[in-house]
């Protein structure tokens, strides 16, 4: 290697050889080996390239002002290449930019780029200040921020129990294993939502339990895992089942009764007719029926007894009750009678002493008494064959259940259930009421039983100066949750 050096004014130190001050310029052509340090106190102009083991120097001036620097880092092994580069040391502290085995540069400092720059392999942006580039596909991120939007291409897992099988199109909650389109795995229970089949839908348990279907955090139907199905709670009942149709049933099994707003109809077909059909009864020594014969009459097998304030009817006409004839009834063989309460005669009547009557039978078991209107059944008044007012022995209505819309007035003040109501108060209740689906109650404190809905009022009783005026629910239950409202200022 050729190296050449300008001297001037200037002393090298070497061993075995001192050049002192000068007059002018030292050449030398070849090599020269200095074995110890070169000390130099003022400058060294370089024409050609200074390689070094080590280079330290305080002040490094170039021509154009900046600082070019190649460093070619040459060994036989990777081994030695180790641990070469770039140091910058400051006090006790010191920066590295160096080559580590495994084709790695390492630094112990921080890499710090432009806010407009960004990180490239092979030229492709791959992190800039705020987006992570396009080409980026996998990572092991373990929290985000806020997304904007969501696109997953394969499967996908939230939170460790939502599991997205994109093979199958199907949604698992708890459960990495969907079995429908939705399944939901809790307490051991497998719901199941989704389509089975064409045109048909299906939701419920997957596994081996019961299903209920809930209103208002209550039971209404319950399907046993053996097929049975309950209508409301079994223990406390409640149930009411409406079909607006038609309901067919191998067999009706009921505890008391059965309640019904049509009538039970035995229809002929192609091959059976209605002759034979009706009710039957086995025992276990004998079988009773009600059933309709050929001849066109119901016959029965047994006694046929009713109410003792019912009657037996043809056409429509009473014609036997326990105490009386119909008034259908105009020609019979009987020789005696009672004492008559009451007696209708078309025709003439001749009466061997004087006549008394509590009362008089106007038409079909209604009857005009000293103080009012009086049947042994019901009574009904319309008006263009709509109901005003309906009254039998279970209830009390006014109104037509079919028109609604009808508008009922009350001229003077409206009372329930009080015997003597305060003639100044248009309105008053003895007890609970419900306006609007929310219930308002009276109570000397928060209630402690019963069960109510969000936004029922109960009203203090008794209020007191820095208490409340009353109590409003503001979560459902039993009793539920209540909070005060309006509170009384003291004294």
């Amino acid at each position: 290697m050729a190296k050449l050096f300008d001297i001037q004014d200037t002393t090298v130190a070497i061993p075995n050889l001192t050049l002192t001050e000068t007059q002018g310029s030292v050449t030398h052509r070849g090599d020269i080996d200095v074995a110890g340090n070169l000390n130099v106190s003022s400058n060294i102009n370089v024409t050609g390239t200074i390689s070094a083991n080590t280079f330290n120097v305080k002040n490094l001036v170039t021509d154009n002002g900046s600082l070019n620097i190649t460093g070619n880092w040459i060994y036989n092994t990777e081994l030695e290449l180790n641990g070469k580069g770039f140091n910058w040391t400051h006090g006790t502290g010191q920066t590295q930019l160096i080559y580590r085995t495994g084709g790695r540069l390492w630094t112990n400092s921080n890499l710090d780029i432009a806010a407009t720059s960004s990180y490239n392999i092979d030229n492709i942006p791959v992190l800039s200040a705020t987006t992570l580039g396009s080409s980026v596909r996998h990572s092991n991120l373990s929290t985000v921020g806020t997304l904007n939007r969501l696109s997953v291409a394969g499967d996908a897992t939230l939170g460790d129990f939502v599991f997205v099988n994109s093979t199958y199109n199907r949604i698992g909650i708890g459960t990495d294993e969907p079995s429908a389109s939705l399944t939901i795995l809790d307490n051991n229970v497998e719901i199941g939502i989704g389509s089975p089949d064409v045109n048909l839908a299906s939701i419920g348990t997957q596994s081996n339990h019961d299903l209920e279907l809930v209103t208002d955090s209550q039971a209404r139907v319950t399907i046993k895992r053996s097929g049975e199905v309950n209508i409301g709670d079994p223990a406390n009942g409640g149930g009411v089942l409406n079909v607006y149709g038609t309901l067919f049933a191998t067999s009706v099994v009921t505890d008391n009764r059965v309640d019904r707003t049509h009538p039970i109809q035995f229809s002929a077909t192609k091959d059976t007719n209605i002759y034979g059909l009706g009710l039957l009864w086995s025992g276990n020594d004998s079988v009773h029926q009600f059933v309709l014969d050929i001849s066109g009459r119901l016959t029965s097998t047994d006694s046929i007894d009713i109410a003792e304030n019912r009657s037996y009817f043809i056409n429509g006409v009473p014609v036997i009750s326990a105490s009386s004839l119909g008034s259908g009834i105009s020609t019979s063989n009987l020789n005696t009678v009672g004492i008559l309460e009451n007696l209708t005669v078309a025709g003439n009547v001749t009466l061997q002493s004087e006549l008394t009557a509590k009362s008089i039978v106007v038409d079909n078991g209604i009857t005009l008494v000293q103080n009012g209107i009086s049947t042994g059944n019901r009574i009904v008044l319309t008006v263009q064959n709509k109901e005003v007012i309906y009254g039998d022995q279970q209830q009390v209505n006014i109104g037509d259940i079919q028109l609604q819309s009808r508008p009922v007035k009350v001229y003077g003040p409206l009372s329930v259930n009080i015997n003597n109501p305060d003639p100044t108060l248009q309105f008053s209740v003895e007890g609970d009421v419900s306006i609007g689906g929310k219930r308002f109650i009276n109570r000397a404190s928060i209630p402690t039983s019963g069960t109510f809905n969000v936004g029922d009022i109960c009203y203090n009783s008794n209020p007191v100066p820095s208490s409340y005026v009353g109590w409003i629910c503001v979560t459902a239950g039993t009793p539920g949750q209540w909070l005060g409202f309006g509170m009384i200022a003291s004294q």
